[in-house]
């Protein structure tokens, strides 16, 4: 294993040989759609899609009948090949023009649904990644995946994320195959608010023990604060999905569910029981 090297920006403007990365996310579907959650992308449309300025990955979203059913990530490496990043299923995809709608009409930044405005997609991890969103004068930031309005604006997220800053986690040298998952039900984070009562994170560095919690079907938490102490999310963690090469990604309730690498959320957050 080895840290990513990020592909230079002019790599990631121009398009990477199309046909190959292509065939890697037919390959990738392939193997995930063998289990039930994405039984579905077998006969969805992908579309891929440049994943925002400054980046080195694209966004490939799964429709089937004009509806959003999923979405993943693909990060560009060095070599020339491409690595998995977080990849999700349900009806609200990443950077779903359909939830962005909704909540800009829900926020009474758009009266109408033919009004224009422009969206541009920012994406630096799972938790640091949005909509700028420019509806005339007026310019706010929303969640990617849930669209919720961010505490932020351009110059805040200039310096809090350099783009030479971004982090994708680890490359992996071999063929991924889904080796186990599990997926427990649903529950309401907020049942209990352990990162305010001071009590002691879960020990998540040891994989075996996030495994095992979930394997025995207890709650389990993912706490993160992005942007400072401005905002907070607390989000359930319902499951995993565990791959032949050892790699780990946490399944987490949020608009759909939502595979996030484990790598990548312990650099970013802690874990609650």
């Amino acid at each position: 294993m080895q840290p990513i090297a990020a592909a230079s920006n002019e790599q990631a403007d121009r398009d990477p040989n199309p046909s190959k990365l292509e065939r890697q996310v037919r390959e990738w579907v392939a193997r995930l759609s063998e289990q039930k959650p994405f039984k579905a992308w077998q006969t969805a449309d992908p579309q891929i899609e440049a994943l925002g300025p400054g980046t080195h990955s694209w966004l490939v979203l799964f429709t089937k009948e004009g509806k959003d059913i999923g979405y993943m990530v693909v990060h560009a490496v060095t070599d020339g090949s491409f690595q998995l990043g977080e990849y999700g299923v349900g009806p609200y995809a990443l950077f779903s023009q359909q939830r962005l709608k909704q909540s800009l009409v829900e926020n009474g930044l758009l009266s109408e649904d033919d009004q224009p405005f422009s969206a541009v997609k920012h994406y630096v991890h799972p938790f640091a990644a949005a909509w700028e969103v420019s509806v005339g004068k007026e310019k706010v930031w929303l969640d990617a995946k849930t669209a919720e309005q961010l505490p932020v604006d351009g110059m805040q997220w200039k310096i809090m994320f350099p783009e030479s800053d971004s982090s994708l986690g680890l490359i992996v040298k071999e063929e991924l195959k889904p080796a186990k998952l599990r997926l427990n039900e649903p529950f309401d984070v907020y049942e209990r608010l352990p990162w305010l009562t001071k009590e002691a994170p879960f020990p998540a560095k040891d994989a075996s023990k996030l495994q095992q919690r979930l394997n025995d079907n207890q709650q389990l938490r993912y706490v993160t604060e992005p942007f400072g102490d401005t905002m907070l999310y607390a989000v359930p963690v319902i499951g995993y999905q565990r791959w032949s090469n050892g790699r780990l990604d946490m399944a987490m309730d949020m608009e759909g569910i939502r595979f996030i690498p484990v790598n990548t959320l312990l650099k970013n957050g802690l874990f609650y029981r």
